[in-house]
């Protein structure tokens, strides 16, 4: 994988060779961690080293590795937990802010596309709701192309439900 990684074209393409070893199960980001540890050289080695920090924190995905990496932590949201479960569900859902009680589902077009797969989302959804938490889905759109607003949409949205921080600008934010 770190090969593949290494001749990968591109920032996304590198963390999509990386996030979907990871999430496929093939290899853990651990595992690769420890392998990149043992070679001198490897193109794109500080984005490796990140992406496989990030994916061992529980991104799964380049979708959900963008909105750690220009929604969430540029902005100082606070950290949500990934892959994380409601107490008294399984479902695991992409990112959990506990205090505020604030799911988000990051929908791309793997596994989103589909209407078996659409009415999962919506019972999970509902099911999150009955257990008193709201769900938010963001695409590809928000995290990508307007990053900056959509950080203050969850500011927002986390300080109604109780998070007392503040968001900050991020170099990308418009005055």
């Amino acid at each position: 994988m770190l090969d593949s990684a290494a001749i990968a074209q591109g920032e996304f393409a590198v963390i999509a060779v990386l996030a979907d070893a990871v999430q496929a199960r093939v290899v853990s980001a651990e595992s690769l961690a420890a392998a990149l540890g043992s070679r001198t050289k490897l193109a794109h080695r500080p984005l490796v080293t990140a992406v496989l920090a990030d994916l061992s924190d529980g991104t799964d995905s380049v979708l959900e590795h963008g909105y750690l990496t220009r929604v969430e932590r540029p902005h100082g949201l606070p950290r949500g937990r990934r892959q994380a479960t409601i107490p008294g569900m399984r479902a695991h859902h992409d990112v959990l802010y506990e205090q505020a009680k604030v799911v988000v589902e990051l929908d791309g077009r793997d596994f989103h596309s589909l209407a078996h797969d659409r009415y999962a989302d919506l019972a999970r959804d509902a099911a999150a709701a009955a257990a008193g938490h709201l769900t938010v889905r963001w695409g590809w759109g928000q995290v990508f192309h307007t990053p900056c607003e959509t950080a203050a949409r969850m500011a927002d949205l986390l300080r109604q439900r109780g998070w007392v921080g503040v968001a900050r600008r991020c170099p990308r934010c418009r005055t």
